[in-house]
């Protein structure tokens, strides 16, 4: 029985109809909505994306079907959800067919997407070898495709070094554009002009990485002149922004990463690395989270059904014989209970890079294989290795796949 809040987007409501379809009854069309009721949602997000799949379809080699299903899976007009491969099915079977038959399955839409993935991938690498050598995917990592004016691609061009690439032209004129001082030198300024004995980093507000505040220690009234002057400070040969709290009593908080602390002995050098480490764990890739748990010893990766505030509640599950040479997050005196490794080696983890959102983590309780079992109705699986007691849980090479793994309830946080 489907339930549909009148408040909800069409995009919305099309995704809870398409996660109750089933294919195995004569009528697959759930219970609680009529054909008529998906057509009328179908025709709302028609109206969104119509124009741009008949864009693609007249300028591009995609087929109509081809088309609807790459902007559907991919592209996401503000205030919408992106669809479900099922949803996709229920839009294409709505728009092309009026709703006679039965809605296209998985299997058929998945078809479609890696048939457009290719045509597209294939366009892609033309244009990439159109220009001399080296091509992009010898110069980059994960090369993209960036349009500027005629004339500012002359003025690039005529600003590059002999034997540098555009990406590294446009981030060394980005990193011109900002005064930043490098951490270690933020540490000694203040140490220096102010005699300071604690500088740390606050990490409890949301997205502290994207700009720095820095509690420091300054028992005098002095501006530091060289910290007054930046923009930035820079990390691991980052720039970041960022912002100082002078505090007269280096007053410690759970929250601060400690930069400097000279009564618990850590050096700036020392701190300046752990800040750096910090920084590089706060977001990550699903395939990057995995290799994580599966690094401190995890045999799987859940997540509730249900958000923790307004991000998702991982369970990194462990064995039940406990994880050797790893912080313990428990007491090793409790009887049975196994060690698990500290946020089940997922310290400092705040968001999860899907295909089409940054999913935030609202909570992180690792557990063993034992303990999971009675959460196990109340999670779905996003990894598990071949030895996890029910069986192995791959993760998908698809992006999309890899993000519909995650219940709705929790990408509806994103």
């Amino acid at each position: 029985m489907v339930e549909l809040e009148t408040e909800w987007h069409p995009s919305t409501k099309l995704n809870v109809i398409a996660g109750e379809l089933d294919f195995t009854v004569v009528d697959p069309i759930p219970d609680g909505v009529t054909r008529d009721e998906i057509e009328e949602h179908c025709y709302a997000l028609r109206t969104l994306y119509g124009e741009y799949v008949d864009e693609i379809v007249a300028g591009t080699t995609l087929s109509q079907r081809e088309a609807q299903t790459w902007v559907l899976t991919r592209l996401v007009h503000e205030g919408a959800d992106r669809l479900s491969y099922e949803a996709v099915g229920l839009y294409i079977w709505a728009i092309g067919r009026s709703t006679d038959g039965d809605p296209l399955s998985r299997t058929i839409v998945t078809d479609y997407a890696d048939r457009a993935a290719e045509k597209v991938h294939r366009a892609e690498e033309t244009v990439k070898r159109t220009g001399p050598p080296p091509y992009p995917d010898d110069c980059y990592e994960e090369p993209a495709l960036v349009w500027v004016e005629g004339s500012v691609a002359d003025r690039l061009r005529r600003r590059a070094g002999p034997e540098e690439t555009y990406g590294d032209l446009l981030e060394r004129l980005l990193e011109e554009t900002l005064a930043s001082i490098p951490m270690a030198d933020l540490v000694a300024s203040y140490r220096e002009a102010a005699g300071s004995e604690y500088v740390a980093v606050e990490t409890v507000y949301r997205n502290w990485d994207e700009h720095l505040r820095i509690v420091a220690h300054a028992p005098e009234n002095v501006t530091v002149d060289a910290i007054a002057k930046a923009d930035a400070v820079t990390v691991d040969g980052t720039p970041i922004p960022f912002r100082v709290e002078e505090r007269a009593e280096p007053r410690r908080e759970q929250s601060h990463l400690s930069v400097y602390d000279a009564t618990e002995g850590i050096d700036p050098e020392i701190g300046s690395d752990r800040l750096g480490d910090a920084l590089a764990a706060v977001e990550g890739t699903l395939p990057e989270v995995v290799d994580r748990v599966r690094d401190a010893g995890g045999h799987a990766l859940a997540v509730a059904t249900e958000p923790a505030g307004a991000g998702a509640h991982l369970h990194p599950i462990f064995p039940d014989t406990g994880t050797a040479d790893v912080p313990s997050a428990r007491s090793a005196g409790t009887d049975g209970e196994a060690d698990l490794p500290e946020n089940g080696g997922l310290a400092r983890l705040e968001r999860i890079d899907l295909d089409d959102r940054t999913l935030a983590v609202g909570r992180i309780s690792p557990t063993t294989a034992d303990e999971y079992r009675t959460l196990a109705a109340e999670t779905t699986l996003l990894w598990a290795a071949p030895d996890f007691e029910s069986g192995p849980v791959e993760l998908p090479n698809d992006p999309v796949e890899r993000r519909e793994r995650f219940p709705a309830t929790v990408l509806r946080t994103a």
